[in-house]
């Protein structure tokens, strides 16, 4: 397989790197995070989009997108790239569940 990098805020080191971008949309709560309050949540997540494995789900553009109205945050391509990222937290188990964070709500 020929080696490629992709254009853009690549790796999620480069998203770190850049100023221009300040906000992370957040796959659970629909809103944006400052984008390190979001590394701290999902550093286990975003350590796989270092670009490591030469395809194209282990870039931070698989995933994410400069949001058109505000060009600070990036935001999820789609529904299924979202669920695509919760998914390796999951796998990881370094993200509730979708119960247990209902299940959470319940309880108070």
């Amino acid at each position: 397989m020929k080696a490629f990098k992709l254009n853009g805020y690549s790796t999620w080191s480069d998203v770190m790197k850049n100023n221009k971008i300040t906000d992370i949309q957040d796959p659970v709560l629909e809103m944006e995070l400052d984008k390190q309050e979001f590394d701290d949540i999902y550093k286990e997540v975003l350590y796989e989009l270092q670009g490591n494995d030469d395809v194209l789900e282990s870039y931070v553009d698989y995933y994410f997108t400069i949001n058109p109205i505000k060009a600070y945050v990036l935001s999820f391509r789609g529904e299924k790239e979202k669920n695509e990222f919760y998914d390796i937290g999951l796998k990881k188990e370094s993200v509730l569940s979708l119960v247990e964070i209902h299940e959470g709500e319940i309880r108070v």
